[in-house]
């Protein structure tokens, strides 16, 4: 693990060193109407993409807003590259916007502590998610400042919260049914150690892998969410969906913040208005598509588990050590603070 992190981390280098190289303007202006380029991973519209569905919104009343001054190049589906190489050049400002989760602009960035909003169980249910997309821009954009890094964060989008999806033999109702089992996980540490709590065994390995090693037995289970599920065609490969609801997915959009402050400062305040309510929306949206994926995944011949109270609170403390571990380790105590008070005050 520790080598791929040496891998990683070296690729990663060696991509921002290129776009370091390059030209560090971005945004283009001709007779008064400016162009930011806005690429990312996430699917297209017509593929489904429930992320390009609402960006293509916000982009279409910012055009129309500026009167047709202010236009963005948005180019979905990773064709302008992966994370790794995208994430980069927003940061040298060769690439206005993107979208990613917070580890990832942490891990290029070297600020870890941005990716608190990814711990197991800072929110557990779409409602409190709601809630924290709202305020999460707001305390990202107070890390970044702090930190001194040259971004600005126009919103938060949200992909749904995770679940734990086990093979027939292994339905979990409580914390003690995950005893042992291998559960596939991203090459991450908050995703292995979330599993490790429950006392699973995590096995890192590819989505694209996963249909295989359930049909071998190299794993018995993993977690993801409803449309990462069905975009995956992993609905037949799996019976059990246990509600655990312990990660709450919010991509952060970001902007080159050199580059924002090119623009004259109405296109400024139109391009952060408009981005910051349609990322709420999206984020209220993907709660009622989400439900609507659950059916076409129950209508695959898989069986809801939804825990009682108690057992999910098992679930819960088995993961609170070791995310208390890393809000004191990353210094964020005041800002879980805030968001928690912000959720708890604001969820409808």
């Amino acid at each position: 693990m520790k080598s791929m992190k040496k891998l990683l981390a070296f690729a990663i280098a060696l991509v921002l060193l290129v776009a370091l190289a390059a030209p560090s303007y971005a945004i283009s202006e001709k007779d008064d109407v400016y162009t930011l380029n806005f690429y990312h991973i996430f699917a297209d519209e017509a593929s489904g993409g429930h992320e390009s569905l609402w960006i293509n919104k916000a982009i279409a009343e910012v055009e129309e807003k500026s009167g047709g001054r202010l236009k963005i190049d948005c180019v979905p589906a990773g064709v302008m590259g992966s994370e790794e190489e995208l994430i980069p050049q927003v940061f040298a400002g060769t690439v206005d916007m993107s979208l990613s989760g917070p580890s990832v602009w942490g891990t290029v960035g070297s600020i870890d502590a941005i990716g608190w909003s990814e711990l197991p169980y800072v929110v557990d249910n779409y409602p409190q998610m709601n809630a924290l997309g709202e305020i999460l821009p707001d305390l990202t954009n107070k890390q970044l400042e702090e930190a001194g890094i040259g971004l600005y964060c126009l919103g938060a989008m949200s992909q749904g919260i995770r679940c734990l999806c086990t093979a027939e033999k292994f339905p979990v109702n409580t914390v003690d049914d995950c005893k042992g089992l291998r559960i596939r996980v991203p090459q991450s540490e908050v995703y292995m150690s979330t599993v490790e709590g429950w006392g699973c065994a995590p096995t890192a390995m590819s989505s694209s892998q996963v249909i295989t090693g359930l049909a071998n037995g190299t794993i018995e289970g993993f977690e993801s969410d409803p449309a990462s599920i069905l975009a995956r065609g992993q609905q037949e490969g799996f019976h059990w969906y246990t509600e655990t609801y312990h990660i709450a997915s919010l991509n952060l959009l970001m902007i080159n913040k050199a580059n924002l402050e090119k623009l004259p400062a109405d296109l400024q305040e139109i391009l952060i208005s408009v981005f910051k309510e349609k990322c709420v929306e999206q984020c209220y949206d993907r709660e009622t598509v989400n439900a609507a994926l659950l059916d076409d995944i129950k209508a695959a011949g898989v069986e809801v588990i939804t825990p009682s109270a108690e057992a999910f609170e098992g679930f819960k403390s088995a993961d609170a050590p070791y995310r208390d571990g890393k809000i004191a380790e990353w210094g964020v105590e005041d800002v879980f603070a805030e968001a928690l008070d912000y959720v708890a005050n604001n969820t409808k």
